[in-house]
């Protein structure tokens, strides 16, 4: 059994020109399983996200999101959220602060 899974570099997003992260959870209309792959296809196309979740509660999904700034939320808001039929609602979160990246799991 094999406990290393990935060797991965993280590249901080502000050297990339994305200063604005932000947390979005995202409702589903319907859950079909095609539905949710449909949804899940579009994220992982999307180069704005760069985390995305399927979870439990209230929300379906929660997507990290990089942008240069609001004006570029803004418009991932309206070209991949709006425009997706299956998504009912969604909330954001700009985060604050700096970033703090664990990447450990204790045993």
């Amino acid at each position: 059994m094999a406990f290393i899974i990935a060797d991965i570099s993280l590249v901080d997003p502000r050297a990339l020109g994305k200063s604005l992260t932000v947390v979005v959870t995202v409702e589903l209309d319907r859950e079909r399983l095609d539905l949710v792959d449909d949804f899940k296809r579009a994220m992982r196309a999307a180069r704005e996200v760069t985390q995305c979740y399927m979870v439990t509660g209230d929300a379906d999904f929660v997507l990290v999101v990089a942008v240069e700034e609001v004006e570029a939320f803004d418009v991932f808001v309206k070209t991949k959220l709006y425009t997706n039929q299956n998504v009912r609602k969604f909330k954001s979160m700009i985060t604050f602060g700096p970033r703090e990246i664990r990447a450990l799991l204790l045993i």
